[in-house]
């Protein structure tokens, strides 16, 4: 009996990367670390992967008396992310898939211990070394330019929900319908992330409701039905007249079921901060805005509080056991929204203030000049 027949296709590296791969099909990260891989082994000269795994065990073997050939492979990883990032002018998210890339093959081949360091600055050089953040006042300039309903619903979403950009988009009608249709000024939303598969208890506050309900009014308005099935974030605009191949119903029909895709929204979202001259911060910016600012102010958020929100993994043994009652999370989250509000209450308190304090001396100036033909409310009411 050839015992060897049960291994051989479970011990190629080809199997078990394409395993992997299988195994997390329809997430962004597997296409990612695959692009980076291929270009590793394209600049190399490496024609299969049984060829470079065959480099790493002969770096292996040789280590033991020469400890430079140990590292043969790290320094091969920062040959190709140098040359990606100072003859290509590519941003350093390419030298982080490249590195992912490599050290997840041989992580799958067997080698868990496997590691790569690049030197500290190398991701960052031509990059945006991640996207700056903006506050909610600045928000407001953005806002105050952008021209489509579903622009402004999808950033006040991003921001007040704290999810990554993906998360977002996978968002149905059905998702958030009873917060949308009802006159509720924080919804609580479960999710599991596209990411990472954690589980997100995030709420959406009123901005993000009220926008979300003007770009459903809007749908509605123009004939489209609207089901728990319908993409809450759709592709493209509905064309009709002279122009139109197909009538407005087909043509309708067509285009709210093609979701909008995460890099329509990312140019959307990037070319409208743009525009507003925050050339720096990207959707990304939004989910750093909201862990940011709940993060501060007298009825701050805790940080855990703010994980399950953004369904972000602490790195705490714990972290399984941190999961909120859906109605203390969300009066946590409305006590400190004011910190993520663009009109937030607390500034226009303090403008009603301000407005009745001029008022009140205004009165007291009225009454001090024309004392002797009344006072302030006769003058304003002659025939009480």
């Amino acid at each position: 009996m050839d015992v060897n027949r049960f291994f051989e296709t479970s011990t190629t590296p080809l199997s078990k990367w394409d395993s992997w791969k299988e195994q997390n099909q329809g997430k962004s990260t597997p296409k990612l670390y695959q692009s980076g891989l291929d270009y590793f082994m394209a600049f190399h000269g490496i024609e299969s992967y049984d060829e470079l795994l065959e480099i790493h065990m002969e770096a292996t073997r040789r280590g033991v008396t020469d400890p430079l050939s140990k590292y043969i492979v790290a320094e091969m990883v920062r040959k190709a992310v140098n040359h990606r990032i100072y003859n290509e002018g590519k941003s350093g998210q390419h030298a982080k898939s490249i590195k992912s890339a490599v050290t997840k093959f041989f992580q799958l081949c067997g080698f868990e211990d496997f590691v790569i360091k690049l030197p500290r600055g190398t991701n960052k050089q031509n990059g945006n070394g991640g996207s700056d953040i903006i506050t909610p006042k600045e928000l407001e300039t953005v806002i105050g330019i952008a021209r489509e309903l579903m622009h402004k619903a999808l950033i006040l979403l991003l921001k007040d929900s704290g999810l990554r950009l993906g998360d977002v988009l996978s968002i149905d009608f059905g998702d958030v319908m009873t917060g949308v249709d009802s006159k509720m000024d924080f919804f609580f939303l479960k999710r599991f992330t596209k990411k990472t598969g954690d589980r997100a208890q995030t709420v959406i506050g009123v901005e993000a409701l009220n926008a979300l309900r003007d770009w459903i009014r809007y749908r509605r308005d123009r004939g489209e039905t609207i089901t728990p099935d319908t993409p809450l974030f759709i592709k493209a605009r509905v064309r009709d007249g002279v122009k139109s191949k197909q009538s407005y119903q087909e043509n309708l029909e067509r285009k709210t079921n093609m979701r909008l895709t995460r890099n329509s929204a990312s140019n959307i979202v990037s070319r409208l901060f743009s525009k507003a001259g925050y050339n720096d911060v990207t959707a990304h910016g939004l989910r750093k805005l909201h862990s940011t600012y709940l993060g501060v102010g007298v009825d701050r958020l805790s940080e855990p509080m703010i994980a399950r929100l953004q369904g972000k993994v602490i790195g705490d043994s714990r972290e399984a056991y941190k999961v909120f009652a859906p109605s203390d999370l969300t009066a946590a989250y409305a006590n400190n929204y004011h910190q993520i509000q663009m009109n937030s209450r607390e500034e226009e308190r303090k403008k009603i203030s301000k407005l009745e304090n001029e008022l009140s001396m205004l009165k007291g100036l009225v009454e001090k000049v024309i004392g002797r033909k009344g006072t302030w409310d006769q003058i304003r009411n002659p025939t009480a």
